[in-house]
């Protein structure tokens, strides 16, 4: 399904999470043209908790990229 996916994904993976690799996510990008990934560093598995403004600021840049969101 997600090498297929016609509509953009954003993939936002911490490097330091104990739950997962975060190198999932450069898999993910390079299986669709579609998938931005974004690494988060010095954050465990709770992103939007951890490091909230930085997550903020992905999830913005994506929205305003993918025109969900205007300036």
């Amino acid at each position: 399904m997600v090498q297929n996916s016609p509509v953009p994904i954003d993939v936002i993976a911490a490097v330091q999470s104990p739950y997962y690799n975060f190198l999932f996510a450069k898999w993910m990008a390079a299986q669709n043209d579609q998938i931005n990934m974004a690494l988060v560093d010095n954050c465990g598995h709770d992103i939007m908790a951890e490091v909230p403004d930085r997550f903020n600021q992905i999830l913005r840049h994506f929205s305003l990229k993918n025109r969900y969101l205007s300036n």
